[in-house]
Formats: structure tokens, C-alpha cells, sequence
């Protein structure tokens, strides 16, 4: 399966759920690192970095996690669509 139809599943679920959910594109005027997905509910945002079965987030990725949550935002590492359904019920 492509990332691409991951981070689809998960805004898809997310949204199912009640949360606005956006993917983030990045671009060389954004910040590196971002994770691919923000999805905000009763204003709490959250994050999550889809990826394939087998991979795992590049080191900047990992360093921007750590500075949302340190900044309130959950993030997660998310490989389906029942992860992120899993990770956004533990955020409400």
C-alpha cells in the first residue's frame, strides 16, 4: 500500500470521527519534519505521520514530534486507518 492512500484512509477516519482533518504538504517554505496529518476537535489538534507497514519516520520527523508534544499536540506514528481511529479515540 502507498503512503499516499494511508494518509487518505486516516483524514477519511478522522473526519468520520468528527474531527477536521487536513494533510500537511510540505514545501520549501515549510518547516521540515511536519507530520503528514493535523486534525483539530474541540480545539485540540493533534498529529499524525503515516507511514508504510516497515518503514519509520526520519529522524526530523521524530524531532518534530517531540516538539509538538512538548508543546501540548499529541502526535502518533500511524501505519492504518485503525491506528489513527485508535489514537484520535484516546485524544477525546
Amino acid at each position: 500500500m502507498l503512503e499516499r492512500t494511508i494518509v487518505a484512509k486516516v483524514i477519511a477516519t478522522a473526519k468520520s470521527l468528527g474531527w477536521f482533518a487536513v494533510k500537511i504538504h510540505g514545501n520549501a517554505y515549510q518547516m521540515a519534519g511536519l507530520p503528514d496529518v493535523l486534525c483539530i476537535k474541540g480545539g485540540r489538534a493533534v498529529w499524525m505521520e503515516a507511514k508504510v507497514p516497515g518503514n519509520e519516520p526520519s529522524p526530523i520527523q521524530v524531532r518534530r514530534m517531540k516538539e509538538l508534544a512538548a508543546a501540548g499536540c499529541p502526535c502518533a506514528v500511524v501505519f492504518s486507518d485503525k491506528d489513527a481511529r485508535k489514537f484520535l479515540e484516546e485524544c477525546v
